[in-house]
């Protein structure tokens, strides 16, 4: 039986630093996030808007690693993850704002990853039975 290998290590590296960049993203997010909740008054705390942005960032960074990881061998459950990372964190750039320079660049890096996960030279490797 054969299977497909990724040549590339792009989805590596842009998975890897894209989580990276992610979870100083997550703390930004939250903590704004429960600031302007609180500013304007829209819950008493903030504490639930910054827990979810939080969450949802650290989700997004796992993912994004994982989808990095998996690059090389198997190249397109990486650009799933990748893709699903940068869908994650494309929710957390407009619902912020824009305004979390971490999380936009993650979000960048996530979605280059998983373009080239996709596009990359395949090689097809036998597997001993």
């Amino acid at each position: 039986m054969a299977t497909e290998r990724g040549t590339s290590v792009v989805p590596v590296v842009m998975g890897s630093v894209g989580a990276a960049l992610q979870l100083p993203g997550a703390l930004c997010g939250a903590a704004c996030a429960a600031g302007v909740s609180v500013a304007t008054e829209v819950s008493s705390t903030g504490d639930e808007a910054g827990a979810i942005f939080l969450v949802l960032g650290i989700i997004a960074a796992i993912i994004g690693l994982v989808g990095g990881i998996l690059g090389k061998p198997r190249p397109v459950g990486a650009g799933i993850l990748l893709i699903i990372a940068t869908l994650m964190t494309g929710f957390l750039v407009v619902m912020g704002l824009f305004l979390n320079f971490w999380t936009d660049i993650a979000c960048i890096l996530f979605l280059i990853g998983g373009i080239f996960a996709f596009t990359q030279k395949k090689e097809s490797t036998a597997e001993a039975a």
